[in-house]
């Protein structure tokens, strides 16, 4: 047995006790040639890396599958997009002195492995070459299977995987054929080794560990840097960069996980996208500033520098799309009938961004999407342009094995399609039911996403589709800990609606938000499919709770008024809180499937126009705080806005409520008309006044209306609260 089989058989037993190891110790068991084999024509595919690249990270693999006790005669190295297959390629290329048969630039087929290598390396050099191979003496690496199998199609990569196959067969004395390939296009190639019970190995290269990052983005910004015609001055001020990188580093890894540690890194999903390489290569960007105190200024956060990570994180996935519409169209329009009927001012209308994404949603949710096709593609490059496509979407960076690669791929699609012109309304309509559901697992992601990729002109407001609502309310929910509230409040403006979110903390400081949706016009119905806490909901017509969930929670602070509410769960479950503050609903209509409502008489008040049946009768009350007619409703509104606003108000010292003033101004008041009214005459009453960032309300000026909070809180009707209705009327006129 040779010194090197000796290698591989050692380190295949390591790796299947899934210990993973550098690509140097892999190749270090492999077959080197003493001398380079000599390319004598670089015009048939076939290279040789004979300088050294002193800046590659060498990445860490790891075994997916071992052919013990056999040995294997070809290996298989596998890695999602843009990982640096090629770079590896190279590097092997450089180690083992052996040549790169790079398919690319080639339409392959049988025989194209033979013939490639006879006419590079001449009729003595291949023959000389193949005795080598055949007897485990030397190293062939085949890299990028994916990209041929787009330019080649179908039939034709199939017969040249049947051609290797039977190439490799042939092999005896250990792995003598590296191929390097995506995933989805290695499939292919295992489906025949396995038909011939041809034994192969496959490895993985993994993303970077963070050490292994550092280093990487250490060389891109000076890239970057270079690049710019200015010094490396991180390497000058050593210590801010690594800071700002570290800071940079960890806003990033609480976009992919809630969980605490000192070391993100640990986590699978955080090394999956930090350690990805494209990843690295916008950060390397983004770093490469002349001011490291004022990058991290911004990064840490205050207005809306607070959301600049998302922007960024953003910013990393666009450029993973854009880069595999390059790839992609560097493939198809070398494809034999484009160049009968393409023309290159197609390139930039083919396998866009948000094609891509619309086709994704498509082929990993199950939905019917059909997007559009490029219009100026000519009838005749069309099936194949859908045969292309598909074949280059299956070894897509966004997904691994038929799921989603992580979360973050998933929310940022799901976000882009949804305001996407390739996506029919019908197919928006399925997303958003998707989203609704009690399938979907919410993460912060989409409502993040959602908020940067939605933004208008003014850059502080996102646009969106009134059904989305609910679903940001449970992706900004889900981003909360234990002591965290978040708050919501939506409201009808003119044939809109306005949605804002804040998530409360501890500190004032650590607040999240306002974050300021605005619905497209027309759109005024909102949904909620399982819980709603702290909430107010102004004027806004249709209402639906519930969804496909069988119970729906209202938890403290929830005030509904709305036209239609439509309550499609079996159960509803009211808790409200330490403070005791009921769930109050103002509707027009109530319809219900719930059979059971869990609330004390206290915890659940519901006024309707209409009289209710069992079990809502129970909660239904009737509030009459004006004399005429015509204004009863405007008064009974008026005065739920200043119930609803009085008891936002937290004690503060002696004597005093507080409520944060920009909380007060974008959250509780926003848009709502009614709201600000009632502030304006608390104000001039005397009741409420500002003092460094906070309203206060002197709980002895509001006594004097001759009402109580206890009293607001449960709606007990009395000469005074008609005075003050009354009066807020009056005001409200003016």
């Amino acid at each position: 047995m040779s010194m090197r089989l000796t290698c591989y058989l050692c380190l295949r037993d390591v790796f299947y006790r899934e210990v993973t190891v550098l690509l140097k110790d892999l190749c270090a068991s492999l077959n080197q040639l003493a001398e380079w084999c000599g390319v004598q024509s670089a015009s048939y595919g076939v290279r040789e890396e004979r300088e050294e690249n002193p800046d590659y990270e060498v990445p860490e693999v790891r075994e997916v599958k071992s052919c013990a006790p056999l040995t294997p005669s070809v290996m298989l190295v596998t890695a999602p997009a843009s990982v640096g297959k090629s770079t590896a390629a190279d590097y092997m290329s450089n180690f083992l002195r052996a040549p790169i048969l790079d398919l690319s630039e080639l339409h392959v087929g049988d025989g194209t492995l033979e013939g490639a290598l006879a006419k590079s390396l001449g009729i003595h050099k291949n023959a000389e070459f193949f005795v080598a191979l055949s007897e485990g003496a030397a190293t062939l690496i085949v890299d990028a299977l994916d990209e041929a199998e787009v330019r080649s199609g179908q039939a034709n990569f199939q017969a040249f995987v049947r051609g290797v196959t039977d190439t490799v067969s042939q092999i005896t004395n250990g792995p003598a054929v590296i191929m390097l390939s995506r995933a989805e296009s290695a499939r292919s190639v295992q489906e025949a080794f396995n038909e011939r019970s041809l034994p192969y190995s496959h490895f993985e290269i993994r993303p970077f560990s963070k050490n292994q990052a550092e280093k990487y983005l250490d060389h891109r910004v000076s890239c970057v840097f270079e690049k710019q015609g200015k010094e490396a001055l991180h390497r000058r001020h050593r210590r801010p960069f690594e800071m700002v990188r570290d800071e940079l580093f960890s806003v990033l890894a609480s976009a992919v996980t809630q969980e605490s540690g000192e070391d993100p890194w640990k986590a699978a999903n955080v090394r999956d996208f930090l350690g990805y390489a494209p990843v690295l290569d916008v950060i390397g960007g983004f770093l490469a500033v002349d001011n490291f105190a004022v990058l991290s200024k911004s990064i840490k956060g205050d207005g809306s520098g607070k959301f600049l990570h998302w922007d960024l994180v953003a910013d990393v996935i666009d450029q993973l799309l854009l880069r595999e519409q390059r790839k992609f169209v560097q493939q198809f329009k070398e494809t034999e009938k484009f160049q009968k009927a393409g023309e290159e001012r197609l390139e930039p209308a083919l396998y866009s961004p948000e094609e891509q994404c619309a086709r994704l949603l498509g082929y990993v949710e199950n939905l019917q999407v059909d997007p559009e096709m490029p219009a100026a593609l000519p009838e005749e490059l069309r099936d194949s342009y859908e045969v292309a496509v598909n074949t280059q979407l299956s070894n897509h960076p966004f997904i691994r094995n038929y799921e989603w690669f992580n979360v973050i791929f998933r929310d940022y699609v799901t976000s882009r399609s949804l305001g996407s012109p390739l996506v029919s309304e019908r197919t928006t309509r399925e997303i958003r039911k998707n989203i609704l559901s009690s399938e979907w697992k919410h993460s912060p992601m989409f409502g993040f996403f959602s908020y940067s990729l939605g933004k208008t002109s003014n850059g502080d407001l996102s646009s969106c589709h009134s059904e989305e609502i609910g679903a940001l309310y449970e992706s900004f929910k889900s981003m909360c800990e234990a002591e965290d509230e978040l708050m919501i409040t939506v409201g009808r403006v003119r044939n809109r609606l306005a949605a804002s979110f804040a998530i409360s903390r501890a500190t004032a400081a650590d607040m999240v938000g306002p974050l300021n949706f605005t619905s497209h016009e027309g759109t005024t119905s909102v949904s909620f499919p399982r819980e709603l806490s702290q909430a107010h909901i102004w004027e806004v017509p249709d209402v639906i709770l519930g969804g496909d969930h069988r119970s729906f929670k209202f938890g403290p602070g929830v005030y509904i008024s709305c036209g239609d509410l439509l309550i499609s769960s079996n159960e509803v479950q009211v808790y409200p809180g330490e403070e005791g503050v009921p769930t109050l609903i103002s509707t027009g209509s109530l319809a219900s499937d719930s059979q059971k409502v869990q609330a004390d008489g206290s915890s659940l008040i519901v006024f309707c126009e209409e009289e209710l049946p069992f079990p809502w009768s129970r909660h239904q009350k009737n509030i009459s705080i004006s004399d005429i007619a015509s204004e009863a409703r405007e008064a009974s509104a008026l005065y739920l806005e200043l119930r609803r606003i009085v008891l936002r108000f937290k004690d503060a010292k002696r004597g005093e409520g507080a409520v944060f003033q920009p909380m007060m101004d974008n959250l509780i008041i926003g848009e709502n008309r009614r709201a600000r009214t009632v502030l304006n005459f608390l104000q001039e009453i005397g009741c409420v006044k500002i003092a460094k960032s906070m309203y206060l309300l002197d709980f002895t000026e509001f006594a004097k209306l001759g009402i109580s909070r206890q009293q607001l809180r449960d709606l007990e009707t009395s000469k005074a609260s008609s005075l003050v209705s009354s009066q807020l009327l009056r005001f409200s006129k003016r």
